[in-house]
C-alpha cells in the first residue's frame, strides 16, 4: 500500500488485512514486527497491522505464524529511550552483529540521510528480539508517553487508540483470541534468529 508519513493510522484496517492476505501466500514461520510502544504512529501501526492479520488468520480457522518484536524507541522519564524494550515477562534474545553485519548495517543507515538525527542515538552492534506479548491496541503501551503526543505528528495518542479501536470493530476483532502471540512464547530461539540473520 502506498500510505504517507505518519498516515498509517488512518489505514489500519486495509493494512492489516492485506498483510493477512500476504501470510496467507507466503506462510512463514514467523514474522518480525515493531514493537507496540508509543514511539511512532507509523512503527505502532505495523505492529497492529501484524498482529491484527494474525488475528485474522486465525479468525478463518487458519495456522498464524509466530510474531517477533524488535525494540525501536519510546519515551521513559522525559526522556529517548532506543533499542530497549517497555517491560513486559518476555525473555528478549541479543543479536550481536559481526564486523561485516556492522559495516552493511552503518551503510544502510547512513543512506537513509533524512532520519540521521534520529538514528545518531541508536548502538548498532546489537540487535534485541521478543515474541510479542498480546496487546490491547486500545491502551497506551506507554501511559502517559505516547511520543506522538510530544511530537507534531498529526495525530495524538487518543486519536490513534480511536483508529485501533474502529479497525478492529470494523474487521470483527474485538473478541477475537490472539494465537499468534500464544505461539510466539516458544518461537524465539537462536536458530530462529540464526535463520533471520542468514536470509538478510
Amino acid at each position: 500500500m502506498a500510505i504517507a508519513d505518519q498516515h498509517a493510522a488512518y489505514e489500519l484496517a486495509p493494512l492489516a488485512r492485506q498483510i493477512a492476505a500476504l501470510l496467507r501466500s507466503e506462510r512463514p514461520n514467523a514474522v518480525f514486527t515493531h514493537a507496540y510502544e508509543g514511539g511512532h504512529p507509523d512503527h505502532d501501526a505495523v505492529a497492529f497491522a501484524v498482529h491484527a492479520g494474525c488475528r485474522l488468520l486465525a479468525q478463518s480457522g487458519e495456522e498464524a505464524p509466530a510474531v517477533i518484536e524488535m525494540a525501536l524507541y519510546h519515551w521513559r522519564d522525559g526522556r529517548l529511550v532506543t533499542g530497549a524494550f517497555l517491560p513486559a515477562r518476555r525473555e528478549i534474545r541479543t543479536l550481536s552483529l559481526n564486523e561485516e553485519e556492522l559495516l552493511r548495517k552503518r551503510r544502510m543507515v547512513d543512506s537513509f540521510v533524512t532520519q540521521q538525527r534520529t538514528l545518531a542515538q541508536f548502538e548498532l552492534r546489537h540487535e534485541h528480539f521478543r515474541a510479542a506479548p498480546a496487546y490491547d491496541f486500545t491502551l497506551l503501551p506507554n501511559p502517559g508517553e505516547a511520543g506522538y503526543d510530544r511530537m507534531d505528528w498529526g495525530i495524538t495518542g487518543e486519536e490513534w487508540r480511536c483508529e485501533a479501536g474502529a479497525a478492529l470493530a470494523a474487521m470483527g476483532l474485538t473478541e477475537v483470541g490472539c494465537h499468534c502471540e500464544e505461539r510466539s512464547d516458544e518461537a524465539i530461539s537462536p536458530g530462529l534468529l540464526r535463520s533471520a540473520r542468514n536470509d538478510g
